[in-house]
């Protein structure tokens, strides 16, 4: 499995250096006077990041609403953790966004209870949809421990760019329903590429990424990024299953 996965990885980073690369580089050159278009930077850097794994079948979207991420959990397990380093070396490298993240806002279990919550009735219902039996795959066991890490940990990477950068700096622009708004809408609109371009799946994904991206904006103005990443990870979690 570690070997396989290494190979897996290998390729992987192969492919995304050269716009990683050109993005770091126009991040770079970018003054930090320019928060909104280091944030929309960031934010293109990551839809690539995320993209680029779907030719190299680290995941697919199927049809009927459900997600298969690679069998190899050494993988996904590596991905999450990947995401939670990006996201340290994010606070590190620019701190002036790193203010805009609001973690907690009100009672943290108040919160966190909530985002577990909207994760759960967005994915549940998808769930039982797609008759998901974890019986019936084979291997799912051990698949799970991987995948926890990454519906975690990638998409705290995820809500910490689209709900705390980027809702947290729109916020101080509008009132705080609308930063929600457009916060949600992006996320669904840098879905397009992968909805329209890199698959063929259309509006089922742009629909139901504009459903979770509304309801993470949501949970995040009333309660913070990390109930909103208990959200969005849930939701995924729930209704993921492995690739073969």
């Amino acid at each position: 499995m570690i070997a396989e996965g290494m190979v897996m990885l290998t390729h992987y980073v192969t492919r995304l250096t050269p716009g990683v690369l050109l993005f770091g580089l126009w991040f770079a050159l970018t003054p930090r006077a320019l928060p909104a278009m280091r944030i929309l930077i960031l934010l293109a850097a990551f839809v690539l990041m995320r993209d680029v794994m779907t030719p190299l079948h680290m995941w697919s979207l199927g049809s009927s609403a459900q997600i298969a991420f690679t069998d190899n959990a050494f993988v996904l397990a590596a991905l999450g953790g990947l995401s939670v380093l990006l996201i340290m070396w994010l606070a590190r490298l620019a701190p002036e966004l790193w203010r805009l993240v609001r973690w907690f806002i009100g009672h943290p279990a108040i919160g966190l209870a909530i985002g577990l919550a909207v994760g759960c009735l967005m994915g549940v219902p998808l769930r039982v949809y797609q008759g998901i039996d974890v019986s019936e795959i084979h291997g799912y066991w051990v698949w799970l421990p991987g995948m926890v890490v990454l519906a975690f940990g990638g998409n705290a990477l995820e809500e910490v760019l689209f709900r705390g950068f980027l809702q947290g700096y729109l916020e101080q622009q509008v009132t705080p329903m609308r930063a929600a708004l457009i916060s949600g809408v992006a996320f669904a609109a840098c879905h397009s590429f992968l909805a329209l371009s890199v698959t063929a799946l259309g509006w089922p994904v742009l629909l139901f990424t504009l459903i979770e991206g509304l309801a993470c904006a949501w949970v995040r103005m009333r309660y913070g990024v990390l109930p909103a990443t208990l959200t969005h990870g849930t939701a995924i979690l729930l209704i993921a299953v492995p690739l073969v």
